[in-house]
């Protein structure tokens, strides 16, 4: 029996995925700009809001394996947020695990019903394929969160694009309000 090495690796809680598959892309202030409540005329185009990490090994029943990394950015007091997405399959579930930082994991279902979860090192979120999902950054690190589905349950941007989460996250005075 032939033994090999592992084709990719994941320092855990202080590193990104490595590997040959592996692809990464950043999010700009000037590409997610749309999705906050406000223009920060203080904040750069070019400000890395976020950065995500993924390998995809084939076909739609493949599993995919991604890390988000959301730095501690506000924009005109609101909490760094990724653009959010339903899958394409509303019956594709995905899993949700936190590596590093605080913030929360934010959930609409298709009648703009909301309801959020914390995220922190350790927990973890199952993710039902009826309900959109966005992560928010409150803390001052970045927050750190992995996650698992299938490649056949896509991403589905432009719903959320159309009808934005209706509630908004801030830090004002170190203090985490919801409006």
């Amino acid at each position: 029996m032939k033994i090999i090495e592992a084709k990719y690796n994941q320092d855990f809680f202080n590193g990104v995925i490595e590997g040959e598959n592996v692809k990464s892309y950043r999010k700009l202030y000037k590409d997610i700009a749309f999705a906050y409540n406000s223009k920060d005329e203080n904040l750069s185009d070019d400000t890395e809001m976020y950065r995500v990490y993924s390998f995809d090994e084939g076909g739609d029943n493949t599993i995919l394996w991604g890390l988000t990394i959301l730095h501690p950015v506000t924009v005109s007091g609101e909490c760094n947020l990724t653009r959010g997405h339903f899958h394409q399959d509303r019956t594709e579930p995905e899993i949700y695990f936190g590596l590093g930082g605080e913030g929360l994991l934010l959930y609409m279902d298709s009648k703009g019903e909301c309801f959020a979860q914390k995220v922190a090192k350790g927990s973890v979120h199952y993710i039902h394929g009826e309900y959109a999902h966005r992560l928010v950054n409150t803390g001052n690190e970045d927050l750190k969160v992995g996650a698992a589905w299938r490649k056949a349950a896509g991403h589905d941007y432009e719903a959320i694009e159309k009808n934005n989460f209706p509630y908004r996250i801030y830090k004002i005075d170190g203090n985490i309000v919801i409006k």
